[in-house]
């Protein structure tokens, strides 16, 4: 019998900090359901650091939400100031958004300056946090063809973007693009961008490029039940961590619930380990973060039992590492 590995994740989003309260609450909330420590790995976009966002000591403020054990991972949102900071031209389509901050562009429309952003943003979260960088998250889940090079490049180990296009799309399958809407029912601009990118059709654009990771999914899409793949391109190549069990502003409790289950189901009938992962964003209240906390809650016997390992998504990557290569 398998074992399921479940990582929890926190996107920060590099804006504010008026939401620390409820992510230590939530933190708080779930240990308390589970009865041990859980190890969070936290994608931290680092504008929090830039002149503009006028915030007092980022630093103190990031490391008072940090516990022995836990990840930091990288997250790029296309904040203009951060995008100045680098030295490029600000684009400000498209943009899920429609707010003209940057925060909604997808990273790969800069194509090859991709490159630089993701450089300059590693330096600068590695400078400050004094840690080494060794997986990202892509803003608004949009790994694209051009941030996959660009990553692979700069040797980072995985990505953790792809993310299940039903998540954002009730009736989502081959051939329909889906309602749109996402398992609470909320509309969001961002489902069409993540239904072109992580769905089953060939994409060109350059924000939307997904020729590699249908490469390495012999044509398929992601789906809840996709499980680690290697991602190839130039003779290198880069883990990809699905964001399967969805990110709590978009994924109800339900849904979290459905694919668990439907993993541990597996599990009992496999050799080879599984992944699930979910997680929430540091700036989002309460009620963005309570899906989250009420899955740990619900299935909180499942996730501590043996047949469940909770741990960063650095070391579930290196599990799935060996099981990939035992496969090879």
């Amino acid at each position: 019998m398998a074992k399921v590995h479940v990582s929890l994740t926190v996107d920060w989003e590099g804006e504010h900090f008026r939401d620390l309260d409820d992510l230590r609450a939530t933190r708080a909330a779930i240990q308390a359901s589970l009865g041990f420590v859980v190890p969070f790995t936290h994608f931290i976009c680092p504008t929090y650091w830039l002149p503009g966002r006028r915030l007092a000591d980022p630093t103190r403020s990031i490391r008072a939400h940090l516990v022995k054990g836990d990840e930091i991972g990288l997250h790029v949102h296309c904040w203009e100031d951060l995008v100045s900071f680098v030295g490029l031209r600000f684009l400000d389509s498209p943009d899920w958004n429609h707010d003209g901050t940057g925060h909604g562009v997808p990273l790969g429309a800069y194509g090859r300056g991709a490159l630089a952003i993701l450089a300059r943003s590693r330096e600068l979260l590695e400078r400050k946090l004094g840690t080494t960088i060794r997986g990202f998250r892509c803003g608004g889940a949009m790994t694209s063809d051009s941030v996959y090079e660009a990553l692979m490049e700069l040797g980072l180990k995985y990505d953790c973007s792809a993310f299940p296009p039903e998540v954002v799309s009730k009736g989502f399958r081959r051939g329909s693009r889906g309602n749109l809407r996402d398992t609470t029912g909320a509309r969001t601009e961002l489902a069409g961008f993540l239904v072109d990118l992580w769905g089953h059709e060939p994409q060109t654009s350059l924000d939307r490029a997904n020729s590699l990771t249908l490469r390495a999914n012999g044509g398929q899409g992601i789906t809840p039940w996709t499980q680690p793949y290697r991602v190839h391109a130039g003779g290198r190549s880069i883990l990809e961590m699905p964001g399967n069990g969805g990110i709590s502003d978009y994924a109800s409790a339900r849904y979290m619930t459905k694919v668990f289950d439907g993993l541990l189901e597996r599990a009992s009938q496999n050799d080879q380990p599984l992944f699930f992962n979910i997680g929430c964003h540091q700036e989002g209240a309460g009620r963005w973060k309570r899906p989250l906390m009420d899955f740990c809650h619900a299935r909180r016997r499942e996730l501590a039992s043996d047949a469940v390992v909770v741990m960063t998504v650095a070391k579930a990557a290196r599990v799935s590492l060996a099981a990939l290569r035992g496969r090879d």
